[in-house]
Formats: C-alpha cells, sequence, structure tokens
C-alpha cells in the first residue's frame, strides 16, 4: 500500500471512528488496532499516517477530567473544511453528511498498477487504477455514499474480460482518464474533452459474474 492511499485509509477510517462524539485514545487505538490499521505496541499518537491524518482533519486533543482519571481525547472540528487532495477538480459537490467507507479505500489501496486483471491491458489497467485512486481521495467517494452508491456500482467488473462487458461494468470503469462532473442518486456525468462532449452513465443493476477487482484470489492483489 502507498503512502498516499495508506493516508486516505487512516483519514477514512478516522472520519468514521469520529463522526459522531469524540473518542479516548485508547478507545480510538482499540478500534484502529481492530480495523487491522495499529500494530499492538503502537500508539495513534506516535503513528506517522495518524498524525498526518489528524493534522489534515484539523483533529483536536482534548482532556476529559483531573489527575489519574482523566483521559486524553480526539475530537472533530465542528463545521471544519474536510475538502479532499483532489478540490481542484471542477464542479466538486458539496461535502457529503457521510463519510467514506473504509472499504472502498482498503481495496482501492490493493490494486497494483504493475499487476493488471487478466485480459486487460496494462495502459487500461493503470488508467482504472488511477481514477480509482483520485476517486477515494476526493470529495466525489463522500458524495457516492450518501447517495446510495455501492461498491459493485462504483468498482464492479466481470470477473472474467471485464472489458468485452463494460455495459455492466461500475462508474469508475467508465471513467477511463475523464472527468467526473456530475454525481446524481441513479446517473453520472462524464466529460469527455477529447470529444467536447459529455456521457450521461446509468447506475447499473447487480448482475450475476459482476465482482470487484480487488477480489482475493484474481491474482492481481498487493502483498500485505
Amino acid at each position: 500500500m502507498n503512502d498516499r492511499l495508506s493516508e486516505a485509509v487512516v483519514t477514512a477510517f478516522l472520519k468514521t471512528a469520529l463522526a459522531d462524539a469524540a473518542l479516548s485514545v485508547p478507545k480510538l487505538e482499540a478500534k484502529a488496532r481492530a480495523a487491522g490499521l495499529l500494530g499492538d505496541n503502537q500508539r495513534v499518537t506516535h503513528a506517522k499516517l495518524f498524525k498526518r491524518a489528524k493534522k489534515s482533519l484539523g483533529i483536536r486533543s482534548t482532556r476529559a477530567g483531573f489527575g489519574t482519571a482523566g483521559e486524553w481525547l480526539w475530537e472533530m472540528p465542528r463545521n471544519a473544511d474536510r475538502s479532499s487532495a483532489a478540490s481542484s477538480i471542477t464542479r466538486q459537490p458539496v461535502r457529503a453528511e457521510r463519510h467514506i467507507p473504509v472499504d472502498w479505500v482498503k481495496g482501492v489501496s490493493c490494486l497494483d498498477h504493475h499487476r493488471p486483471i487478466a485480459d486487460v491491458p496494462r495502459h487500461r489497467w493503470r488508467q482504472f487504477v488511477e481514477d480509482c485512486t483520485n476517486f477515494v481521495s476526493s470529495s466525489w467517494a463522500e458524495h457516492a455514499a450518501a447517495l446510495g452508491w455501492d461498491d459493485v456500482s462504483l468498482f464492479g467488473c466481470r470477473h472474467n474480460h471485464p472489458l468485452s462487458y463494460l455495459g455492466s461494468a461500475g462508474l469508475l470503469w467508465a471513467l477511463n482518464g475523464c472527468t467526473l462532473i456530475e454525481l446524481h442518486r441513479d446517473w453520472a456525468v462524464i466529460d469527455l474533452p477529447a470529444n467536447k462532449s459529455q456521457r450521461i452513465f446509468y447506475r447499473r443493476r447487480v448482475e450475476a459474474g459482476i465482482t470487484l477487482p480487488w477480489t482475493e484470489g484474481r491474482g492481481h492483489l498487493r502483498d500485505p
């Protein structure tokens, strides 16, 4: 997992864990270990990825109680601007109230630019991985989660010969390096600069034979 995606995983985790209320550091560490993001002897206050994500989200450390009965809490700021690294994309949606599902970020972080799914050319696979990386790093991912898009409707594809069945593939397969400019509950708009046009993508129904590109056993996952 590269540093950018590792930090995206931790950022998504913290957004979800602290969405409703502040958490004590021990409780937060327990959640992080359960999610596989922190080692048994690691502390969130010392882990570099957690420190960077904490700073980027504007998370505050506050003290509750006094003396030995007191404890440190991590708390998300109110009305914070949590825009992502991809905020430069034009016509970004307003930040959604829900948060990015950690499974999306962790799944994308498993994809290897150099190990494509069988039958997908390397250049096309690299573009797909880049599109997925940009998506989960942007506010579009939060917006999609709020609208009810799931992992299959975004990333899903046929198990074999995925490019031959793009009509049943997810939104990210349709981007192919182009720009997502609108996202609604059942459809999206993709800008096609080469053709000076736009494409309407309709959300797919779940069909038999559709799987996720990071599903175990497909032979293209990163080693943990």
